[in-house]
């Protein structure tokens, strides 16, 4: 088998390059594995549905295990993934997370995969160290939901858990995405609803089945139930994730605990992270990655692995290199054959080469290369500071049209707009959650806003790590959002969005309690964005947009202070940037020297 990577010296760079890796022809699926469903008792009595995949013609075993849990339908033995590793001598397991699909008991986000009363993660884990056939060495893997269900799990030291391949999931649940800067994001809701959790289901009457449809007599049943508790609609018709995510928008215990981030120190496993630059859970994988390999326990400092491409939310590409609109060639990952690199080391024993590369594999867009690194953020980058300044820049015909500049203001006025809840500006791109997703043009938001924009660069410019805005603002309301976005303007005028977040301006100081606005008074406020590496040629700009809001990424602000149940109608705000001698607004960025 050849390694995933190959080294190429370029102008004296060092540049990593991610190729296929050549696997060995596989016999067909029949001859190489058998199937079959199993349900894995926990602690609590509740079974949940497994798929044990065996090797089949790879000798009698024992096998180490891989096991992935999901609440997206772990199939009738019909799992690609699962099928790929079992063909390679592992034993390797899908489950259907508690209440989902074929697996007993109520589905609730999260809740029992962590550190809590039920640790299904954990019980699952033993139980499949002592399965038939297992040689007690157990690797976990996924994306997304099952990387969270990994991170979860970890804390609570399975002792049979070898090693971790985790993609794409957040460090804090409330910060990093549900409630991001105080805002709500839209992607829980819309996930719960279209896994037909968001409301509560009618049971059908057999007992023990879990069924959404229900019938006749479950309807009214329900109804008198919650009608004569006198729940009022939401209490009674939402589920209770759905309530509790609503009913929870200050940073308190509900979502301590499921905060990953305050349990990094009970980390003790090597884990592979991977990332996106345009995924919405990049600034927790890069987290991950960091914390662990300097607090976690022996076998986790040192052993931690980042690789992060210009990707969003899913699995990298195998083949194809365009991620929304632009293409980014070399950047297309065989991951399995990562993953497949990683646990035979852990699980099996085999010099793979693995842990002798650098730990940190990231991909520079607008260069197109793969580049190692040793940790990250990167130690040589220098903060750069670009100041908001008056126009015009003749780039966009935005609200302002001003400018981006290494010096930083005298007097001049401030630029002011009108946001109307009532009509939002667009999400183009980015992490969005639905299409279009990725690089974008963002100039029909960015026309909505005030926009700063840089002179041609004379010099390339990398930015890699977080670049943060710190600025000085006041709105007629006492509470509005603040939403910047970080672009790079082509020759073309085509403004390639890199990053964007929000700040609620009652959470400026801390996300613990409501701190609101005195009209009119300015005030500082620092956004620190999700994390890129990006290179900027001579000739591109930088432009950094900022409005009040980008929907359907992030619920709108009515700007009355009121709770979201509440926040209807919302009333207009008067919102001004200020950026004068005494209050100078800045983008800093993450530069690389070259």
């Amino acid at each position: 088998m050849r390694g995933a990577r190959e080294l190429i010296r370029r102008g004296g760079a060092r540049v990593v390059m991610v190729a296929v890796a050549a696997l060995a022809a596989t016999p067909a699926a029949a001859q190489s594995w058998t199937c079959e469903q199993v349900m894995a008792p926990m602690r609590d009595g509740t079974r949940l549905a497994t798929d044990v995949y065996t090797p089949r013609g790879q000798g009698p075993g024992p096998f180490p295990v891989l096991i992935e849990r999901t609440p997206y339908n772990k199939g009738a033995c019909a799992n690609r993934t699962a099928e790929y590793f079992a063909a390679r001598g592992y034993l390797a397991m899908v489950q259907d997370e508690r209440g989902r699909y074929e697996s007993e008991g109520e589905y609730y986000w999260l809740r029992d995969e962590a550190w809590g009363e039920r640790q299904d993660g954990y019980d699952t884990i033993e139980w499949a160290a002592a399965h038939p056939g297992s040689n007690g060495k157990v690797g976990a893997h996924g994306l997304s939901f099952t990387c969270a269900n990994q991170l979860l799990t970890a804390p609570t030291r399975p002792p049979h858990l070898e090693a971790m391949f985790c993609a794409q999931y957040a460090a804090n649940s409330y910060r990093d995405i549900f409630w991001q800067g105080g805002a709500l994001h839209m992607v829980l809701p819309t996930w719960l609803l279209t896994q037909r959790e968001m409301v509560k289901p009618l049971r059908r009457n057999a007992p023990g089945h879990r069924g959404y449809l229900g019938t006749a007599d479950s309807w009214f049943d329900w109804y008198d139930e919650h009608t004569e508790v006198g729940d009022d609609f939401t209490a009674s018709m939402f589920s209770d994730m759905y309530n509790d995510l609503i009913g929870n928008p200050y940073y308190n215990d509900y979502w301590r605990a499921l905060a990953v981030d305050e349990r990094y120190a009970d980390f003790d496993v090597p884990v592979y992270h991977l990332g996106g630059w345009y995924d919405r859970h990049i600034h927790g994988t890069v987290r991950h990655f960091s914390q662990i390999g300097t607090v976690g326990g022996p076998r986790a400092r040192g052993r931690q692995k980042l690789i992060v491409g210009p990707w969003i939310h899913g699995w990298p590409p195998l083949a194809d290199e365009r991620v929304g609109d632009m293409s980014f060639p070399g950047s297309n990952l065989d991951h399995l054959a990562l993953r497949l690199r990683w646990f035979d080391h852990h699980l099996k024993g085999h010099d793979t080469g693995i842990m002798d590369e650098a730990p940190v594999l990231i991909y520079v867009m607008g260069e197109g290369v793969w580049r190692e690194e040793h940790k990250f953020p990167l130690a040589r980058q220098q903060e750069e500071s670009w100041y908001l300044r008056s126009g015009p820049s003749g780039t966009i015909d935005s609200l302002n049209d001003g400018l981006l500049s290494r010096e930083p203001p005298g007097s001049e006025a401030p630029d002011s707009y009108d946001y109307d809840p009532a009509h939002p500006a667009p999400t183009i791109g980015g992490d969005l959650f639905v299409a279009p997703r990725g690089a974008a043009d963002h100039r029909p938001a960015d026309r909505l806003s005030l926009t700063y924009t840089s002179p041609p660069l004379a010099a390339p410019l990398e930015v890699t790590g977080f670049p943060r805005v710190e600025f000085f603002a006041a709105s007629s309301a006492v509470d509005t959002d603040w939403v910047v976005t970080l672009s790079v303007v082509h020759d073309s005028g085509y403004s390639q969005l890199v990053r964007q977040m929000i700040q609620r301006a009652r959470f400026r100081n801390g996300d613990e309690a409501p701190e609101f606005l005195e009209p009119g008074a300015v005030v500082p406020y620092t956004i620190e964005l999700y994390p890129t590496s990006v290179l900027l040629q001579p000739g591109q700009r930088i432009r950094l947009a900022v409005t009040s809001s980008s929907f359907p990424k992030w619920y709108p602000n009515g700007n009355t202070g009121k709770e979201m149940l509440e926040d209807r109608p919302g009333v207009v705000a008067r919102n001004t940037i200020h950026h004068a001698a005494d209050t100078p607004s800045r983008l800093i960025l993450p530069v690389i020297p070259r």
